[in-house]
This record gives structure tokens, sequence and C-alpha cells, in this order.
């Protein structure tokens, strides 16, 4: 089902930009996988991403104490300069990227798809210079064929490195991208937007980073691609919970899911994504393209 929608514009004191919780945003990612997995045609696979994001959850409480925020100085040239203050193209990842990895990967083998060990078991003896040629094709969007299938669990460490730095910084510091697709921490795209139900940001819009899980407002009907207000249609299947609905522009052919947490407050952008392949297809079947990745898709190239 295809509607028009029209711009709404919401005022009030909710934030612009939130910062991720390291404490709870990917184990309860994991609940949601697991809760999604039970009744779902791709239960298998949603279950072992859930496993994924459970040992995303683990590295990151392992590795938290030696991640640390960038100087104040950079911070405050960021700031000046109006750039994302850990941007993927410029800040420095940190060595002990590559533990968070094999702690990762360490905790998946157990129990681990046949069709994945062989993947994860190559990973444990990849170089550190290898791994880092994966990291800098992942973070850039250069992805070769024949990495695929290894660079959802490099993206996986890279987002426990990103989610934990971006969770130290001062969000009321952090000015908001001109671009709305430009994530104002890393300057990644968004994998989808969410209308939030809880909180100071109750009935709003706000577009979830795909690397480092910070969220930032964006009205709502306004394509995060382009800024267009006037070629915005809502795309559904019909018959389904509603949870997940596509927002697709007619004026630069882009889409991007809006996941309505009002329909349930577990809701997880990057787990209700995953979850509704299905309006992909029916989207992508219409002629538009998706405008943001969702790194943990693994299996994709099949």
């Amino acid at each position: 089902m295809n509607t028009p929608i029209t711009a709404q514009h919401s005022a009030g004191e909710a934030p612009a930009i939130v910062l991720p919780d390291p404490a709870s945003i990917f184990l309860a990612r994991a609940e949601r996988f697991d809760a999604l997995a039970l009744h779902h045609s791709l239960g298998e696979w949603l279950g072992f991403v859930g496993r994924l994001s459970r040992a995303q959850h683990k590295a990151l409480e392992a590795a938290d104490a030696d991640l640390t925020p960038p100087a104040a100085e950079t911070l405050e040239r960021a700031r000046k300069r109006r750039m994302p203050p850990i941007g993927v193209a410029t800040f420095q990842r940190p060595i002990v990227w590559h533990d968070i990895l094999r702690n990762i990967v360490g905790d998946l083998l157990e129990n681990a798809p046949i069709g994945a060990r062989e993947t994860l078991d190559a990973l444990l003896v990849t170089s550190a210079e290898e791994l880092d040629k994966l990291a800098e094709k992942q973070l850039n969007g250069e992805p070769e064929r024949a990495d695929l299938a290894r660079l959802p669990y490099i993206a996986a460490a890279m987002q426990v490195v990103f989610t934990s730095i971006a969770s130290m910084l001062d969000a009321s510091a952090l000015p908001l991208m001109e671009a709305h697709s430009t994530c104002p921490v890393c300057g990644s795209h968004p994998v989808v937007s969410v209308i939030r139900s809880e909180g100071p940001g109750a009935g709003l819009r706000y577009v979830h980073c795909s690397l480092c899980n910070t969220e930032w407002q964006v009205p709502h009907a306004t394509c995060v691609s382009c800024g267009d207000q006037e070629k915005v249609t809502l795309h559904e299947i019909d018959g389904d919970d509603g949870i997940a609905r596509a927002e697709s522009c007619g004026a630069c052919e882009s889409y991007m899911k809006l996941i309505v947490q009002g329909r349930n407050v577990r809701v997880d952008p990057i787990a209700d994504d995953l979850a509704s392949v299905a309006l992909d297809v029916l989207v992508d079947d219409a002629g538009f393209v998706r405008s943001g990745p969702n790194y943990l898709l693994i299996g994709a190239e099949a």
C-alpha cells in the first residue's frame, strides 16, 4: 500500500541528538532479535544475528576501559568546523579493535552455523594488517565481493568501537550536520528512522546511525537523502503489524525504513530492519534504492 504523506513539525525540548547507552544498546538489540526469531520465517538467521549482538555487548564491556574520546581540542575543532568529531574518514581507530573482533568471533564460534564457521575460523588467523584493510573497505563503502562474508563481523567490531566512544561525548556540544543523512558523531549514514513513543522525544522522528548508534532528529515526511518534502510516499505491506514501513522519495528515488515504536516499545532499529526484508523487496521492486546500509546483513551476497 502506498500513501502520500505531508510534513509535520513538532516543537518542544526534545534533544536534537541522542547518544547511545553502552550498557544496554547491544543487549536490548539481542533480546529483540531473540523475540523476532521465535515466529519468523528467517528465525534461525535472526537468532544468529542476535547472538552476534550479545557478543558485541560482551566485547564492549571488556574493552570499554581501553577506549577513550578524542582530545578536547579535537572536539572543539570539529565543533567549530561543524564536522563529526569521530568521522570515519579521519578518526584513528584504536588498536584494541582487533581484540574486540576476536572476542566477538570467539563467542560466535560456539554453536555457529556451518556456513559461518569457516569465515569465523579464518578471521581468527587473519593478520592485523589485513584486518585494517578490511575495516577501510567496510567504512569507506568499497567492499570487494570476496570480502562480503567477512565484513559484517568487521562492522560488528567497528560498531562496538564507535558506539563506546560516541557514548562518551557531550550531545549538547554537537551540532547537527547540514545534510540529514550525515551522523553528527561519526559521519556515517543512518540505517532507518524511528518514531519514538517514549521520553522527551515521543512523537518525533529520529534517524539511527548505522555505525555508532547515535540518533538525531529529522522532520517527519522529509527525505533523509535529499531533504525533499513534496514527493515522499509511505509504503507498507498489507496485513503486517505496522512496525516497519518505508518512506520513498520521488525526487531522488531513494527510500528509508520507518520503525514505529508505538506498535511495540521494544523495537530496535537494526533488528526490526533485518526482520522486515520483505518490505525492502517491495520498495526495491517499485524502483527505489535504499539510502543507508545495515552492516549486519550477514549473507547479503547470497
